[in-house]
């Protein structure tokens, strides 16, 4: 069994062993018969080099080329390190790894005695030079890659400029002809448009996209052609909603994709010189100036509240985001400002301060949560009923600030195209230092910083410079009652509906720790602030919102019967009734109201109107607060201002 130029002889002396790697990148003008085609050229190459049997190892994947975490890669380094094969064969270098990290996988082959065969390189491990040669190789294979994404990207970024192609996947609201090359082919759903203004409403209103996905849930709003998720969630409504198709302006370039070189991977960032824009009016569903100051909340409010990163990753990655029911997740501990969780001492039902639990906090008092949720319905409902109607004074006022903002425009205007005149100078500056240092992380910052200023000034001179607002409509009380009313009964049966509203008609709420006057056990008691500003589409009143706003107290327990028949025992008997006469009134025991007639003594002694106390330190007679008792507590309150 001879060979036919004498060059290829297998070790074990009868059949050669041949290892084969066989690679698509996965696009999607590739087939998986590209990889049958490539093991019939090994089969066609080898049967060409030597006429004896041969036995082939095939390595298939399907994936890019410049990854280096493949795990058929740590596959071929195995093979090879056994020397057990005579011949290593790729159609190019490119097909093992597309990187001069396949110098280092020929040099592991020759070192194991297996010769590497690239025939469209013209490469060849025989030859001295085979290492110079693969550098060469790899350098072609790299070049065309980079060249072949700047092409393809130039040549889209300018269909996209030109004539509006290049288009995006539509998302919800639009439709897209299947002949359609061009954003000007699109065609606007009209019957998405009341939704997507209600849509922006709701997040000017409270900045909570996972409410709004609850909204487009209910009212069964199908999502886009192209999303993953059948139901909307706030991932997707917050990507929806920076979506400047919906102001008529598509855009392209906003994201670009950096190599990461210790594994190859391509990660798509942001691109420092910004996206493209293109003008298609036809599109619009909102409002360009109500979509920027949209967003512009939404970014306000969401910046720095994501998960912290441990040395770049995400140190709780797979632990579920839970939506908590109203009052989590707002009301505060009146003794250490710190938030309320669910659990307290074994019942799931009840919430407790969340610094008890680290010994920071002494107020180990809880409730139950869904029974204070009620009480505190039940005290909004009646305050709203008690509110008094605007008087003409005050609507007065409110019509005054309305026109002194409305004069003070022009100076508005001025000041705000001098400050964008400012960020533009500041930008080209940026820009010119990105050129000379490169893209550090400060000048990232900076851009970054000068891009979200940039587009809050464009916002507010649209909306100086648009057609100016029609005269001030504000609702009457009774109006602005049944409005409350309406949506806080329509919120009820749905928890995180219920819960968006109360935050925002209750944007305070703490609890603090209370006790009769005569002693007793340690209950809760409800401070909260009531502001139906929220319901108004302007809550920019200045001063004068303090009309609408009014302090609110509600306990969350039920009183002892002393303390809950006091009153009506004291007005019985200063009407000369005996306490045998008010026991059988009342339908108590002669005990129950002496001990109601003994708070009321107690409350006289000390000049009391309320039977319960605030509590500020830990109680020497309470046996169930003990926390401040242990060795690791530290009394650490969070300042006022740090309240959620």
């Amino acid at each position: 069994m001879g060979n036919k130029d004498g060059s290829i002889s297998p070790r074990n002396g009868h059949t050669l062993m041949v290892l084969a790697v066989n690679r698509i990148s996965g696009g999607p003008n590739q087939k998986e018969a590209s990889l049958d085609d490539q093991q019939d050229h090994a089969r066609e190459w080898v049967a060409d080099e030597y006429d004896g049997p041969v036995e082939f190892r095939f390595i298939s994947t399907i994936n890019k080329g410049e990854r280096l975490d493949r795990p058929e890669l740590r596959e071929i380094e195995e093979e090879l390190r056994t020397g057990g094969f005579d011949l290593f064969f790729a159609e190019d270098l490119g097909r093992i790894v597309r990187g001069t990290a396949v110098v280092a996988l020929c040099g592991i082959a020759v070192d194991h005695g297996t010769r590497v065969i690239a025939p469209n390189d013209g490469f060849d491990t025989n030859d001295e030079t085979w290492e110079e040669d693969a550098i060469s190789a790899c350098k072609d294979h790299v070049a065309h890659n980079g060249h072949t994404s700047k092409r393809l990207k130039h040549k889209l970024m300018n269909r996209f400029k030109k004539s509006g192609g290049a288009m995006a996947r539509e998302i919800y609201g639009y439709t897209v002809p299947d002949d359609a090359r061009t954003y000007a082919d699109w065609v606007l759903d009209a019957a998405a448009t009341p939704i997507f203004q209600e849509w922006f409403a709701r997040l000017r209103r409270d900045r909570n996209c996972s409410a709004v996905a609850d909204w487009l849930n209910s009212k069964g709003v199908p999502v886009g052609p192209y999303a993953r998720n059948q139901k909307w969630d706030g991932r997707m409504v917050r990507r929806v909603t920076a979506n400047p198709v919906l102001k008529g302006t598509p855009w392209r370039g906003r994201m670009h994709t950096v190599k990461h070189n210790e594994s190859g991977r391509r990660k798509s960032v942001r691109n420092p010189k910004g996206p493209k824009y293109l003008e298609c009016p036809h599109l619009a569903h909102v409002d360009p100036v109500e979509f920027e100051e949209v967003n512009a909340l939404l970014e306000a409010a969401n910046r720095g509240m994501g998960r912290k990163l441990i040395e770049g990753k995400d140190a709780r990655a797979g632990v579920p985001k839970k939506r908590t029911v109203f009052p989590g997740q707002h009301a505060v501990c009146g003794v250490c400002n710190r938030l309320f969780y669910w659990g307290g001492h074994g019942q799931n039902d009840h919430m407790m301060c969340s610094g008890v639990r680290d010994y920071k906090c002494w107020n180990a008092v809880t409730f139950d949560g869904r029974d204070a949720a009620r009480r505190m319905l039940q005290a909004v409902l009646g305050q709203i009923a008690r509110l008094p109607d605007f008087d003409a004074v005050f609507l007065g006022k409110v019509r005054a600030d309305a026109d002194k903002r409305l004069s003070a425009k022009d100076g508005d205007l001025r000041q705000a195209r001098q400050e964008l005149e400012s960020v533009f100078k500041q930008e080209a500056n940026v820009a010119d230092a990105i050129a000379d240092m490169g893209l550090t992380d400060i000048l990232r910052k900076k851009h970054r910083q000068l891009q979200d200023r940039k587009r809050n000034l464009e916002a507010r001179l649209r909306r100086l410079t648009r057609t100016p607002a029609e005269e001030l409509v504000f609702p009457s009380m009774p109006e602005l009652r049944q409005r409350a009313v309406t949506a806080l009964e329509e919120a009820e049966s749905d928890p995180a509906e219920f819960g968006r509203l109360m935050r925002l008609l209750v944007p305070r709420l703490r609890i603090f720790p209370v006790q009769l006057c005569d002693g007793g056990g340690l209950t809760s008691r409800a401070e909260l602030m009531l502001d139906l500003a929220a319901l108004l589409p302007d809550r920019d009143l200045g001063n004068e919102a303090t009309v609408l706003r009014s302090e609110l107290t509600v306990d969350l327990f039920d009183p002892p019967q002393r303390a809950a028949f006091r009153e009506r025992v004291t007005q019985l008997r200063e009407q000369g009734m005996t306490e045998r006469k008010v026991a059988e009134t009342l339908g108590l025991t002669v005990t129950a109201v002496q001990n109601a007639s003994a708070l009321e003594r107690t409350m006289r002694e000390q000049g009391l109107t309320d039977p319960y106390l605030l509590v500020g330190e830990p109680p020497a007679d309470c046996s169930r607060i003990r926390r401040h008792l242990n060795q690791r507590y530290r009394f650490e309150p969070l300042p006022l201002d740090g309240l959620s």
